[in-house]
């Protein structure tokens, strides 16, 4: 494969990101650009551009987000892209040494350009079968489920990391946005959802959905690297988050997997009430329950929000058809009518 660019979004985390520049720095496979966009506060900012600012091995770009937003952050830097591919990493990752070589893998042996998008395999973050319990709560909230949950995106948009199998190429159903390359030219047409604000829950989901309808979507286990995910612990605002992860999956469930039927909202309900609650507590540590009422009262207010507006909305409907019957009625009555 040609050309390749990485872009970081980053927020107040210039250590995390240095640790990434240096591994980017020592990779085999150097990419052409390594676009940084910031939304960071002043004192952050400073020590953000001067990383970006350095004698790398690759040619490096600063940019001021334009907002604050995961999502825009990631399409506001792939605008200036113009390479081949365009790599996503979230900026407390850190790379093994071949990681870039072989995310672009794939890529070299596909003439046909059939693969829209590949992920690498995050050590720290994999699937594991659920157990025998798990499984019997996940089928109750979310209905039949296929024999092996990895890399599926299931029932109400319910998703599954992929498993990490010795030195293998999966197909898979979706991607997480901290760790893939997709062709530029498709990622262009499709785009990271901008109205999925801050932390921007599930818009790797909403975009890897789409893509997957035209294109082939994998994982590689060749390609590794560590997570730190420091973004557990700097969330405030836990009742926004649960609020968007109701209103995000919602969209992605009826918007691009077409589920609408009552069944569906049950299952919705069912997994982010029921189960996320239950796994919460059973895995969670330390508990946190100021963190998980927050979390619970910000879902049941989508919930409540979306039943309103689904209301409404039928109102409307049924307003229109009203509507739409008397004037029928009034053309049939009147002397020109048929």
């Amino acid at each position: 494969m040609g050309t390749l660019s990485v872009v970081v979004a980053t927020r107040n985390r210039p250590d995390h990101l240095k640790r990434l520049f240096e591994d980017l720095d020592r990779q085999m496979r150097v990419p052409d650009l390594v676009v940084v966009v910031d939304a960071s506060d002043r004192d952050a900012a400073i020590g953000v551009r001067e990383i970006a600012s350095r004698n790398w091995r690759f040619r490096s770009l600063y940019l001021p987000a334009e907002r604050s937003s995961a999502a825009r952050q990631r399409n506001q830097g792939a605008l200036v892209c113009a390479t081949e591919l365009i790599v996503f990493l979230d900026d407390d990752v850190r790379l093994d040494g071949a990681f870039l070589k072989e995310l672009v893998k794939p890529f070299e042996n596909d003439p046909d350009g059939r693969i829209g998008a590949v992920s690498g395999t995050i050590v720290n973050q994999t699937y594991s079968p659920p157990g025998r319990w798990n499984r019997l709560a996940l089928r109750i909230c979310l209905g039949p489920l296929p024999q092996s949950l990895s890399g599926r995106l299931v029932g109400p948009a319910v998703n599954f990391l992929p498993e990490d199998r010795p030195d293998a190429i999966q197909e898979v159903d979706w991607l997480p946005s901290g760790c893939t390359a997709y062709r530029r030219a498709i990622f262009l047409l499709h785009r990271f959802p901008e109205h999925f604000e801050g932390y921007s829950f599930a818009e790797d989901v909403h975009l890897s959905a789409r893509v997957a309808k035209t294109h082939r979507l994998l994982n590689t286990t060749r390609a590794r690297l560590y997570h730190n995910d420091t973004g557990r612990e700097t969330h405030r605002d836990w009742r926004a988050l649960g609020e968007s992860m109701v209103r995000h999956r919602h969209e992605i469930m009826t918007g691009i997997l077409g589920r609408r039927r009552g069944i569906d909202y049950w299952q919705l309900f069912a997994y982010e009430i029921i189960y996320s609650s239950l796994a919460w507590l059973v895995g969670v540590r330390p508990l946190r329950p100021s963190r998980l009422l927050a979390l619970l009262g910000g879902k049941l207010k989508a919930f409540y929000a979306l039943w309103r507006e689904s209301r409404q909305s039928r109102g409307q409907q049924r307003e229109q058809e009203s509507t739409l019957g008397n004037n029928l009625d009034l053309h049939q009555r009147s002397p020109g009518g048929a």
